[in-house]
């Protein structure tokens, strides 16, 4: 009863705020925008409704950065990066979108402090960079580690017994070596070095330098704020508060004229609310599928939220088309197969655009195949088509902490379910024919989707993962771009001008607080593991869990 009177007064108090904001300060005028990048830019809104100065969402900060673009009101944007998190494929979109905004007249600043190779490759997109005095630049190159757990596993007594389909499906090794096969080797020198050679020509076209300077200087560091001022790679050593009032003054504006991330989507918001009722309802609607695609007892609200959503779009007349926004490794086989039929039965009804973000590989890249085109940035991860399927047995790990377990069995291949036998011959033939059977539906879904060959598709899968350049020329993608490029294919084929501003809605919608902590706090298993005195089968795993780092 106290929580919701709790909850009672922080909705009102909320209101009220929003609606004195509102009155008080749509009328005041605006030139310069403001926008703070610290932290993680999540793929989904949080829980909860609370805003925050500063984009809860890439989406949201997106969408902004294009509205800024058409607003004639806008002459400047300033971004201040306070140890801003961001994957590869965000970074791509948000350097073109600075770019965009450039290329509208519309003037671009970036302040940095202690700066990242993504912070800097998307600052070079400015027309000046600002860096503080006690800051740096950590260029050094790109480095791609993967973690190995085999030595630790056997110290603990844990075996894996794991089945993999496809000799770049790698991601097993993490638990089987104690180094990179030659195979995952080379699927990861070739995504590094696509990733290398896109930041380098996005630098040098934002920079104006040339490609092999580029390459020379992000490999150099990393720089201390003197050696990035001679070496050209800021334009300013000035701490993020004085360079944005040197900006003012430089543009002839007042601190007054600025205004902040949040206020001006508030306000954009409003204004836009007009839309709707021009359009009665009708709207885009962008569908984010973000993480990995298991179902726990918690992960399973979020996958039949999403199922649910779906389900309803399908049926909304109001619905113009459908963008989704994968960013996700995949993972249980079944997850991604019910996602796949749920937004295949929606495509059947509308028109479906897949926009990938940073990864979409693996059970990701299964259900991103249902949109008509399929976008990623040139940096995302993408494919990784290939399956997974086994479990770890316990038996002396479960001896070494003295725990025994016993059993009454009824039927022929008991290690199947359980963790403590280890599988016989037998049994691995048969998870081995069932990861093969989900192998070889993967590849028609694939042949399918991208009209491609049996050995086309064969040629592209075995579990490789490849950057979105790679997709592209392999035909598992139709083009290079990101969200904006997605919401715009979708306008068209809604029947409207790209350049159309129609109302777009998010989904799933946020969760509340408490799901959205429950989900924080339980970790997802590398492999399923069956809770202890309990025993499940082997799950089939459309999954790529070997996260890589490429910094």
């Amino acid at each position: 009863m106290v929580w919701r009177l709790w909850l009672g007064v922080r909705l009102v108090l909320h209101c009220v705020a929003e609606a004195l904001r509102w009155l008080f300060g749509r009328k005041r005028p605006f030139a310069f925008l403001r926008i703070t990048l610290r932290g993680e830019l999540a793929e989904t809104a949080p829980a909860g409704f609370w805003s925050t100065v500063h984009p809860r969402t890439f989406a949201e900060l997106v969408i902004a950065l294009n509205w800024a673009r058409n607003d004639e009101r806008i002459r400047a944007v300033f971004v201040h990066c306070e140890q801003a998190v961001l994957g590869w494929a965000q970074t791509q979109e948000l350097h073109r979108s600075l770019m965009a905004l450039r290329q509208a007249g519309k003037r671009v600043y970036v302040a940095l402090g202690q700066a990242s190779t993504p912070e800097y490759v998307l600052a070079s997109a400015a027309d000046q960079i600002f860096l503080s005095p006690a800051g740096s630049l950590a260029l050094a190159g790109l480095n791609a580690e993967v973690w190995f757990f085999a030595r630790a596993l056997a110290k603990l007594g844990i075996q894996p017994e794991i089945v993999q389909v496809g000799e770049y499906k790698t991601a097993a090794e993490v638990f089987t070596a104690t180094q990179m096969s030659a195979a995952h080797r080379e699927a990861t020198q070739a995504l590094v070095d696509a990733i290398l050679h896109t930041i380098t020509e996005a630098v040098a076209r934002g920079r104006g330098w040339d490609v092999e300077q580029v390459r020379e200087l992000l490999e150099g560091g990393p720089y201390d704020a003197q050696a990035a001022m001679g070496n050209k790679l800021v334009d300013a050593l000035e701490d993020p508060t004085s360079a944005e009032a040197k900006v003012l003054e430089y543009l002839g504006l007042t601190q007054s004229q600025g205004i902040d991330f949040h206020a001006y989507t508030h306000r954009r918001a409003l204004e836009l609310r007009r839309l709707w009722w021009r359009y009665r309802g009708q709207h885009i609607a962008v569908v984010h599928i973000a993480g990995s695609l298991f179902e726990s007892p918690i992960a399973h609200s979020r996958i039949a939220s999403l199922l649910r959503d779906l389900e309803q779009l399908k049926d909304a007349a109001n619905v113009l088309a459908v963008v989704v926004r994968v960013a996700s490794p995949g993972g249980s086989a079944f997850a991604a197969d019910r996602l796949w039929h749920a937004l295949l039965r929606v495509a059947e009804r509308k028109p479906v655009v897949t926009s990938c973000g940073d990864v979409a590989a693996s059970g990701g890249y299964y259900v991103a195949l249902v949109g008509k085109p399929l976008f990623a940035e040139a940096t995302s991860i993408m494919g990784s088509i290939g399956v997974l399927s086994g479990r770890f047995v316990l038996r002396e790990f479960y001896h070494w902490l003295g725990i025994d377990k016993d059993r009454v069995v009824r039927g022929k291949h008991p290690g199947l379910t359980s963790d403590v036998l280890p599988l016989t011959p037998q049994e691995r033939s048969l998870l081995e024919r069932h990861a093969q059977s989900f192998y070889r539906r993967f590849l028609e879904v694939v042949g399918m989707a991208r009209e491609l060959s049996e050995q086309e598709v064969e040629a592209s899968a075995r579990g490789r993962i490849w950057s979105g350049t790679a997709a592209l020329e392999r035909g598992l993608i139709d083009a290079l771009g990101g969200l904006e490029q997605a919401l715009d294919a979708a306008k068209l084929l809604a029947g409207f001008d790209p350049k159309t501003a129609l109302p777009i809605v998010h989904y799933p919608r946020p969760r509340p607080v408490w799901q959205s902590l429950l989900e924080r706090l339980q970790p997802t298993p590398p492999i399923p593991l069956p809770p202890m005195g309990w025993s499940i089968p082997s799950e089939v795993l459309a999954w790529m869990p070997v996260r890589y780092r490429v910094y």
